[in-house]
């Protein structure tokens, strides 16, 4: 009898161990209730003009015009 209530109190303390140890810091204050069309996130930083710029380049390396092909086909 008495090992029985031992383990109903060792069930009990894992469970809310368990319990607690499921809310993870990243999750806390995260929306959970949305609104269509609505942004409820953050407000975005401003880029500062480097990063702009670097932002810029890195586009500019991408996609666009492509080379003609080469070896005569």
């Amino acid at each position: 009898m008495k090992n029985r209530n031992v383990l109903r109190i060792f069930g009990a303390v894992a469970m809310c161990a368990l319990a607690l140890a499921a809310c993870r810091a990243e999750e806390q204050g995260r929306i959970t209730r949305y609104k269509p069309g609505v942004y409820l996130g953050e407000k975005d930083t401003q880029l500062s003009t480097a990063q702009e710029e670097q932002l810029r380049e890195r586009a500019g390396g991408q996609g666009g015009a492509t080379l003609p092909p080469v070896g005569g086909r």
